[in-house]
């Protein structure tokens, strides 16, 4: 049977429709695509209330011995709104914020706290030190965080205190949430907090109640359940160390980047002004379960240094390339 010339044109012009629905749905349409982001992380750790400048500290300078002051907590304020402008920045403190001097001796983190919040933390995740006084003087100390415009939310995916302790009054009124979700550019980034497990418990004086999980178990679980929301990019924001950042990156699936503590680890190349030591690179970059790129830093110790990473995300939503270093705050 022949077709007539309008019959053959409409059924040309199906042909051309199924043959465009079957591009449509082919073997990519699976694989979803994310906007390319850039994203900024200005990180501190281990500040261990030491909020004042360490003096006549000896450096090398254009290959001069000089004495400086190093660090203080002027010093980071300063830093962080210095960055004030810089693209989708992300400003984190991997705690052990507590601990260290009389500062925290005669006012038990509320001037700590006050200190912080001249930075505005996007995120805190509590350290072992956090614990040294017990649940009780952890909840004043997140309460003075709380105070203000800041409101820097506390995370940690792995610590369950019980209900009707200083940490979770009621059921409803948890003072540590697993993980706090930020819009960044129009894309949402998941951070997850953790705590180093038995040093807290070993250590330190948290209540027999609170519960500290296992850390990659813990992360994970938070991990997935950001996923299950739509989440693609995860920063895990630690205090367990360096050498435990690393092993725990290559048991995750889906992290990209890990901002650490407690190590008090300085990574970078710091040759040049005298400080031979160094614990690897900064950043550190590791492989995730997925083989894909995880990037991880740590600043130091005592309000000395301040860090900044620079990621790069692909369409895949996987980090392309990461970037930054750490810096010597010196008067």
């Amino acid at each position: 049977m022949q077709l007539n010339p309008i019959a053959r044109t409409l059924a040309g012009t199906a042909l051309v429709i199924f043959g465009l629905t079957l591009s449509a749905c082919g073997g990519n349409s699976d694989t979803p695509t994310f906007k390319p982001l850039e994203l900024n992380i200005a990180h501190i750790n281990d500040h261990h209330s030491q909020l004042d400048a360490f003096a006549a500290t000896e450096l090398t300078l254009d290959g001069v011995a000089t004495q400086v002051d190093l660090g203080g907590f002027a010093r980071q304020t300063a830093m962080f709104k210095s960055m004030a402008d810089t693209k989708n920045l992300l400003k984190l403190h991997a705690g052990d914020a507590l601990t260290g001097s009389l500062y925290y001796t005669f006012f038990k983190g509320a001037v700590d706290a006050q200190m912080m919040n001249t930075i505005c933390f996007d995120a805190f995740t509590p350290g072992n030190h956090e614990f040294d006084d017990g649940d009780s003087i952890l909840k004043g100390f997140l309460d003075e965080l709380a105070k203000g415009s800041c409101k820097t939310p506390s995370i940690s995916s792995n610590v369950v205190p019980a209900v009707g302790t200083p940490l979770v009054p009621t059921a409803s009124s948890a003072y540590l949430k697993p993980w706090v979700i930020k819009d960044v550019d129009g894309v949402k980034v998941g951070i997850v907090g953790l705590t180093v497990a038995g040093k807290t418990v070993n250590s330190s004086r948290p209540l027999s109640s609170t519960q500290f999980n296992d850390e990659v178990t813990s992360a994970q679980k938070a991990i997935d359940e950001l996923k299950s929301q739509g989440i693609r990019h995860i920063i895990a924001l630690t205090h367990q160390g360096y050498e435990a950042d690393k092993a725990m990156a290559a048991k995750l699936t889906d992290v990209d980047v890990i901002i650490g503590g407690d190590s008090h680890s300085l990574l970078g190349d710091f040759k040049s002004v005298g400080i031979a030591s160094s614990s690897g690179s900064y950043p550190s970059v590791a492989t995730n379960m997925n083989g894909e790129m995880v990037c991880i830093g740590q600043a130091w110790e005592y309000s000395k240094a301040f860090g900044l990473m620079n990621l790069q995300f692909n369409e895949a939503g996987a980090v392309k390339s990461c970037a930054g270093k750490a810096t010597l705050l010196i008067g």
